[in-house]
């Protein structure tokens, strides 16, 4: 049999992570060009295109924080410490979680796509918002976080701390926890997750082994 051709299906993936947030920049890139063009002829203000500025913003913010965390990564990759706090600072600019990137420096890609998959992951466990602080410790990724309510579905958690256990792929809204566990598996790195649901707190501790 030809194998040749037969391709990761990560790697695949990634690369259609990658394919769809390039594609979908350059639409939304022209809308924001559109808005910036109705702001110097004068057109004046109403409540819809605000609407439309606030949807447009939260959107280009998501595809560059899916980019990086759903994404390719190609060898020698870095991101600067600017760009990594402004995706985080304008995906949750107007939510009901506070995050707080307490890293300094600029980062290989693939540890800030660690970064923001363990984020995507924790902030599923706080619905009501609350507050979320990803730092490192040595070589190790650590996030920590308190809410209103903590919620936690032990069968997508199980595939980051129990990873045998799982039985079967998760929802499509909930890939970020098959995509971790893919990297830890990638880098050999273990994963610790420990809940206080009388605090509604939780830590994740990535390590490598």
């Amino acid at each position: 049999m030809d194998d040749r051709h037969d391709f990761a299906q990560a790697a695949l993936a990634e690369l259609v992570g990658s394919r769809l947030c390039h594609d979908l920049v350059n639409p939304l890139s022209a809308i924001s060009n559109g808005m910036e063009l109705l702001q110097l002829s004068g057109a004046p203000r109403s409540p819809e295109l605000d609407l439309i500025a606030s949807a447009l913003g939260d959107a280009m913010a998501r595809v560059r924080f899916f980019r990086v965390a759903f994404g390719a990564v190609r060898d020698g990759e870095t991101l600067s410490e600017r760009e990594l706090g402004d995706v985080i600072s304008e995906v949750y600019a107007a939510g009901r979680l506070n995050v707080q990137w307490d890293v300094t420096g600029d980062l290989p890609r693939r540890e800030a796509k660690l970064a923001f998959l363990m984020l995507n992951c924790a902030e599923t466990a706080l619905p009501l918002g609350g507050d979320l602080v990803i730092s490192r410790d040595g070589s190790d990724w650590v996030s920590s976080g308190r809410g209103r309510k903590l919620v936690v579905d032990g069968v997508l958690w199980s595939i980051l701390d129990r990873p045998g256990l799982a039985p079967a792929a998760p929802p499509a809204s909930r890939v970020q926890f098959a995509m971790l566990r893919q990297e830890c598996n990638r880098l050999g790195a273990g994963l610790l997750v420990r809940f206080d649901e009388e605090n509604s707190a939780l830590s994740l501790r990535l390590s490598r082994l």
